[in-house]
């Protein structure tokens, strides 16, 4: 038996590392390089997967870098939400599962998300493409087994950074880096 992924994290487009790593001030975090232009975020107190805890550091993060950011949570591989934050306010979100916590539900495709949305503030173009990956339900053959891959095709599809599938600030803070990235890369706030 092994277990799923369990990770948070935040992309944000546009920011340096520096001005991300500034906007974090008193938290105990770590920010990647900027790579096609965002930086990905991974925050301890994010990694219980509290989703208010979530919801106000994305919204902070959006506002003060004057961003979009995609806050991201992977629930033992079964689940991926988000929620999209633009200029601080709640502009989406998405669960791949949301009949999960509820033992007595049938399992349900996903709801949320908006691929128009999510492109928008990517600067990403092929919508159909991201809302396929969405849409995909968990329950069938041509579906996503595990919510690392889902996430992994939202990254390639929006042209964001793959650090962040996969990977939460303990996975990093243990030695676990994402590929293409060195420990001298990262900026600990």
């Amino acid at each position: 038996f092994t277990m799923g992924n369990f990770y948070t994290n935040y992309t944000l487009r546009g920011p340096s590392q520096q001005t991300v790593a500034k906007a974090l001030s008193g938290r105990s975090a770590i920010v990647t390089p900027a790579q096609d232009n965002c930086v990905v975020v991974f925050d301890e107190e994010s990694d219980n997967q509290d989703v208010r805890i979530i919801a106000a550091l994305a919204s902070r993060l959006s506002n003060e870098a004057n961003c979009p950011v995609l806050a991201i949570l992977n629930h033992d591989d079964d689940i991926l939400w988000y929620r999209l934050y633009l200029s601080g306010e709640l502009a989406g979100e998405y669960d791949s599962s949301p009949s999960y916590f509820d033992p007595s539900a049938e399992p349900s495709d996903p709801v949320g998300g908006d691929a128009k949305k999510l492109c928008s503030a990517f600067g990403a173009s092929d919508v159909m493409e991201v809302e396929k990956i969405l849409r995909k339900s968990s329950f069938n053959d041509d579906g996503y087994t595990f919510a690392v891959d889902r996430h992994a095709d939202l990254a390639r599809a929006l042209g964001i950074p793959s650090f962040g599938v996969g990977t939460g600030y303990q996975y990093v803070v243990s030695g676990e880096l994402p590929d293409g990235l060195e420990g001298d890369d990262l900026t600990r706030v």
